[in-house]
């Protein structure tokens, strides 16, 4: 019987972290679910875990790739082996809260325009210890696509990683771009939030964990991120809903400035963005960044 939701896992390496999430997916209050954990060779203990869970719960499903791919391309895997109408990521290195998947559901259903919903994250470091709590706003929203794609543009992902999402299975099969290192999931919701509205839930439904491993660091140091955020400039910046006051445009500068500041920070060249609206402010800005990030590091 073709399951309502299926809660997609795509794992390497993250065998001490799969059990608390595969725990998590199983405790969801809403129960028509399926669990598909897509594991990309890893060499640790993931294929252990999952297939323990899978003896004791039919809901979980592993599946390992025939050789290593890259993560987008094993995302992209997991959710061509979902069956569910709708897909709920699941990094495998984080948690649902137990009501995440209803309430998720509950919001999507509730008007035929919603190709995408999210909820608030509660950011939470091994041990337990909690961050901050980031989200999209601090109430409900309901807006049309192209308003939540320029708050994203402009102000970075409010709309959250993959963890944070539920969306319509026909709209994840589009996949996620091997165009992108970084920012793959905010390129992806951009595409989806085209043809349709945003919802987002100001609840704390999920748990995305910070650690050391977590493949943002490298990308960071080996210049991704602004590599990305340039593709992401040249594709986007001449949607006509892109167009942006001048102090939007000045915010897109300092952020790839600081972006720009944080590389060279972890040991890449220095070296100047060609997305930019304003390039006359790129080298103070990218100076007082530099001095920023320094601090950061030392404090």
């Amino acid at each position: 019987m073709q399951p309502k939701v299926s809660i997609c896992i795509p794992a390497y390496n993250q065998g001490k972290y799969l059990g608390e999430a595969l725990a998590s997916a199983l405790e969801q209050s809403f129960a028509d679910t399926e669990i598909v954990v897509s594991d990309n060779q890893s060499t640790d203990d993931t294929a252990r875990v999952a297939m323990a869970f899978a003896k004791q719960d039919p809901r979980v499903r592993y599946v390992t790739t025939e050789s290593h791919v890259g993560m987008h391309e094993n995302f992209n895997r997991c959710v061509k082996l979902a069956r569910g109408s709708y897909i709920k990521f699941l990094c495998a290195d984080d948690v649902l809260d137990a009501r995440c998947v209803e309430r998720l559901l509950q919001v999507i259903e509730s008007d035929p325009r919603i190709r995408l919903a999210a909820c608030a994250r509660q950011m939470f470091r091994d041990g337990g210890t909690r961050n901050a709590v980031r989200g999209y706003a601090r109430r409900a929203v309901l807006c049309a696509g192209e308003d939540a794609i320029r708050t994203c543009y402009f102000r970075g992902n409010r709309i959250g990683e993959p963890t944070a999402v539920l969306l319509h299975r026909d709209d994840a099969l589009g996949g996620f771009s091997a165009r992108f290192v970084q920012i793959v999931d905010m390129e992806m919701w951009f595409r989806i939030l085209e043809g349709g509205w945003f919802a987002y839930v100001p609840e704390p439904l999920c748990g995305i964990r910070v650690h050391e491993e977590q493949a943002t660091r490298g990308n960071i140091s080996s210049g991704a991120v602004t590599a990305d955020r340039e593709k992401l400039y040249a594709e986007f910046a001449g949607k006509p809903y892109l167009k942006g006051t001048i102090l939007e445009r000045m915010l897109w500068d300092f952020r790839m400035a600081f972006a720009l500041a944080r590389e060279r920070t972890a040991g890449r060249p220095a070296r100047r963005s060609t997305a930019v609206y304003f390039p006359q402010l790129a080298v103070p800005v990218a100076a007082a960044g530099s001095a920023f990030w320094h601090l950061r590091r030392l404090a």
